[in-house]
């Protein structure tokens, strides 16, 4: 097959996936169309290719993972603890890649979000939790005193 029956999928958001097949174009009211085959699939091999490609990763790719994995800008950044204007930072430099940490941040949190049974994934949904439950109710350390001297009061859930 020559690069000529490649299709370039730009709608993916990244510049550099090509299809060999599994895409057809289609008539429209609205003019030519492409269609993807299991888009859903196709989606969740290229999120692991990305995973697993030794090189940088760049704005384009961590905004990729994140639309697979169905969060908001807000919840990704939530999820690696930075700021929402981060995450529009690292998607709108589509082309510079990521500082190594966040790189790992990123490869490690998509790994651990699709593989839901995780240690990794059930440790950060406890830590988000317990950051909703803490920030929510304006969290505080109370403090009493007791026979063996000063404790914290446990909190009311």
């Amino acid at each position: 097959m020559t690069d000529r029956h490649l299709f370039h999928y730009t709608q993916s958001g990244l510049d550099n996936v090509w299809l060999a097949n599994g895409w057809r174009r289609e008539k429209t009211d609205y003019g030519p169309a492409f269609a993807i085959d299991h888009a859903e699939t196709l989606h969740r091999a290229i999120a692991d290719a990305i995973v697993r490609f030794p090189g940088p990763l760049r704005g384009q790719e961590a905004r990729f993972l994140r639309t697979v994995l169905g969060l908001s800008q807000e919840h990704f950044a939530k999820l690696l603890g930075v700021d929402r204007a981060t995450v529009i930072r690292w998607e709108k430099a589509r082309t510079a890649a990521l500082d190594r940490a966040y790189d790992i941040a990123v490869r490690a949190s998509y790994e651990a979000r699709a593989a839901a049974s995780s240690l990794v994934f059930k440790i950060i949904r406890e830590m988000q939790e317990a950051d909703d439950r803490d920030h929510a109710r304006g969290h505080r350390h109370v403090f009493e005193t007791a026979k063996a001297g000063w404790r914290e009061r446990k909190q009311a859930a």
